[in-house]
């Protein structure tokens, strides 16, 4: 449910780049900064979601929607929008699994039910403590086309699962960059997902 206003913007920023040694697809993240605005007007008044210790905003108006399985966050256009940002968290209980395999397949479907446009791309992020998977894609569904980012993050306990669709349209309207606004203001455990304190290390171009 909302409940505080919170105004920043992420400006994330590879300062270095290395990797000469690395894989070609491989690029190693010498130095990372995040910087955040507090007077930014895009961002003032944006709704606040907390589920358990973690913390996802997007813009004014968008409504919960909760199921068994997964948040849901829609526009407040209506309730069955294609557009939406859902969250959904797995305990790490089996032992036995590789949640590495896991984590990259759930990436990879993440956006079954659309036809794939240009630009599509799977990162493996592999961060200070943890690692994950990030997908950005075109997307087209019943003559609409999308924007949709899904991240996968896991780290000693839980499985974190985000996906993004927006609509073309929505993205052009919105001063800024509406993923970054959104992506960088998710929080686990009360912190910034995407922070100083849990840096990006390497970054892996898997498909």
């Amino acid at each position: 449910m909302p409940a505080l206003a919170m105004q920043c913007r992420p400006d994330v920023s590879v300062e270095q780049q290395g990797g000469a040694q690395a894989a070609a697809d491989t690029v190693d993240v010498t130095s990372f900064n995040i910087e955040r605005e507090n007077n930014s007007p895009e961002l003032a008044n944006w709704a606040v979601f907390e589920v358990g210790q973690e913390i996802i905003c997007t813009p004014p108006g968008w409504k919960a929607h909760q199921t068994d399985d997964e948040l849901i966050l829609l526009p407040p256009t209506r309730t069955d929008s294609t557009e939406r940002v859902t969250f959904a968290r797995f305990n790490k209980d089996s032992p036995s699994l590789d949640y590495n395999s896991f984590a990259r397949q759930m990436a990879k479907t993440a956006f079954d039910d659309f036809t794939i446009q240009k630009g599509d791309t799977l990162n493996q992020l592999i961060f200070q403590r943890d690692f994950g998977y990030e997908r950005n894609t075109g997307l087209l569904l019943a003559g609409t086309t999308y924007k949709g980012y899904c991240m996968v993050y896991v780290n000693d306990r839980f499985v974190y699962k985000y996906r993004i669709i927006l609509a073309e349209n929505r993205l052009k309207n919105y001063r800024g960059d509406l993923f970054q606004d959104i992506i960088g203001n998710l929080q686990v455990n009360k912190q910034y997902l995407v922070g100083n304190d849990n840096p990006i290390k390497q970054i892996i171009h898997v498909n």
